[in-house]
């Protein structure tokens, strides 16, 4: 197995620099294709030529500098109504899909957004939003993105470096969401960052299953197919997942824990149902001998496995939640590299990634070139060029989160001797018992979600006691003491500090965020 090389260094001031290079290198390449018939892609050509259009349209109403918010399904449209905002010297302001209308209403407000462009499975939400925000200008986006293709005019307004480029709020996993300012230099600098770090090639494939309103997604697989050329397909559902795998074979998939911790499940689980297991098992072993002296049979042991994900796939990039090692150790000796990093969206997200070319195991990787990472009693800090300036309209916010240059993102971490970053778990979910123990609940969840059948996990302290909540496949578990036996053999592996006295066994999945992790104070 050859060892992968560092690509060469990229640099884009801001995005629409990035779409001007994809205009230039692929003018006639067609970028995000869907199943949307009004509108299936959008050439490099055509994204530029959006850019410019709104930057007139703009300019002739006295919106320059004004925030334009998007809700809608991912696809070609929404990702160019995205692209022109910013690079036309507005303000993008990315909605999540699925959000309650009454936040949807907040967010909208809270963002000083002037026009809210939407898609039609999103119409009623937008007359609900018009309605108590009368001010408010709304377009359908596909209209509006006909209405710039014959706009006569092109501007492109100058960009300052920190003016804002984009307001996005954040899951709220444990609180109300935030409204983080990105501005062109913090996404500049990122999209530099990655792209001078993956290396990506116009025969490259992804498959975009998050959705486009999660920087995330935004920074790694859109920006990855305008950088490169290659061909991103966007994927309709979490349901089609696994249909689209096989038909569009990506190379890159760029994923959350739950997305990958449900393909590793089902492999295994497809594996038993035909009788497969321990042949796969042996299959594993056999493998991970073989990749230590550099020869990988994945393809040749493993193509029932391929046949499901896609004769294509290299590498999984995910972040998000901490991830189970074996999990990890799981792909690797299937023939497919995790790359785990770690992120947050006041960063434009990515603080640090494995990448090809360094990767260590159980590490979130090292700090991308865009920013600095240290440890403040034990609290991830993070500084430079890709730290977000701080919360929209939110002082009180500010003053917590940023602290003599840093920004505390609440995260425990380490860092070892040769600068990889371990994430330890969230400081605000933490379980510091009576005794002086302290406990991460992450820790134990990645075990708990280790047990076939565990579907949704979250672990606390009640009543003195460390607590699992958990909602599991009735099938596998039909009554709670199933699931205690599973514990039980569980808790022999952990410290007695650390062993979970309580079970709540839900009778429904918990309420997630658009990127499927668990809202805690639900």
């Amino acid at each position: 197995m050859r060892r992968a090389r560092k690509p060469a260094p990229v640099y884009y001031a801001d995005l629409r620099e990035l779409v001007f290079h994809a205009a230039e290198a692929f003018p006639d390449t067609r970028f995000f294709p869907s199943g949307d018939a009004a509108m299936p892609y959008v050439t490099g050509r055509e994204l530029r030529r959006f850019v410019g259009a709104l930057g007139a349209w703009a300019a002739r109403r006295g919106l320059q500098g004004k925030h334009i918010a998007i809700l809608g399904q991912n696809g070609a449209a929404w990702i160019s109504c995205f692209f022109a905002a910013l690079g036309g010297g507005c303000v993008a302001v990315p909605l999540h899909l699925g959000t309650k209308t009454d936040e949807l209403i907040s967010c909208v407000r809270r963002s000083d957004s002037a026009v809210l462009l939407f898609d039609e499975g999103s119409r009623s939400d937008a007359e609900a939003i018009r309605a108590a925000l009368p001010e408010l200008e709304i377009a359908e986006m596909h209209a509006f993105l006909a209405m710039l293709r014959e706009e006569k005019e092109s501007l492109f307004p100058s960009l300052m470096p920190n003016a804002p480029a984009a307001l996005y709020f954040t899951s709220g996993t444990t609180a109300q969401s935030r409204c983080v300012m990105l501005t062109h230099r913090n996404m500049g600098s990122h999209a530099s960052a990655a792209m001078s770090q993956l290396p990506l090639s116009p025969k490259d494939a992804g498959l975009s299953v998050l959705p486009p309103s999660h920087t995330f997604e935004l920074m790694t697989n859109l920006i990855g197919s305008l950088h490169c050329g290659g061909t991103v397909y966007i994927n309709e559902s979490l349901l089609t997942v696994k249909e689209n795998l096989r038909k569009y074979e990506p190379s890159i998939l760029v994923v959350v824990p739950l997305v990958l911790q449900t393909i590793y499940k089902e492999i295994r689980k497809t594996a038993k149902r035909k009788g497969k297991l321990a042949l796969l098992e042996r299959g594993l072993k056999l493998n991970g001998a073989l990749q230590r002296i550099g020869l990988d049979l994945s393809h040749i042991l493993f193509k029932d496995v391929y046949d499901v994900v896609g004769h294509n796939l290299r590498y999984f990039l995910c972040g998000g939640a901490a991830l189970d090692p074996a999990m990890i150790d799981f792909f690797r000796r299937l023939g497919i590299t995790v790359l785990q990093g770690y992120g947050i969206t006041e960063c434009s997200p990515i603080v640090a990634a494995n990448v090809p070319f360094a990767n260590r195991f159980g590490s979130i990787g090292r700090p991308f070139p865009c920013c600095e990472a240290a440890l403040i009693e034990g609290e991830i800090c993070v500084r430079g060029d890709s730290v977000s300036p701080g919360y929209y309209n939110d002082d009180a916010a500010n003053r917590a989160a940023y602290i003599d240059g840093w920004f505390h993102t609440g995260d425990l971490g380490k860092i070892d001797r040769a600068g990889y970053l371990y994430f330890t778990g969230r400081k605000k979910n933490l379980i510091v018992l009576s005794n002086g123990e302290n406990v991460s609940p992450e820790r134990l969840e990645e075990k708990l979600y280790r047990i076939d059948g565990v579907l949704d996990a979250v672990v606390y302290e009640k009543n003195g006691r460390i607590t699992a909540e958990v909602y599991a496949d009735g099938a596998v578990f039909p009554n709670r003491d199933a699931l205690w036996a599973e514990i039980d053999r569980m808790n022999l592996t952990l410290a007695a500090h650390e062993q979970i006295g309580a079970l709540v066994l839900r009778d429904e999945p918990f309420e997630k965020t658009v990127t499927q992790k668990i809202k805690r104070y639900a």
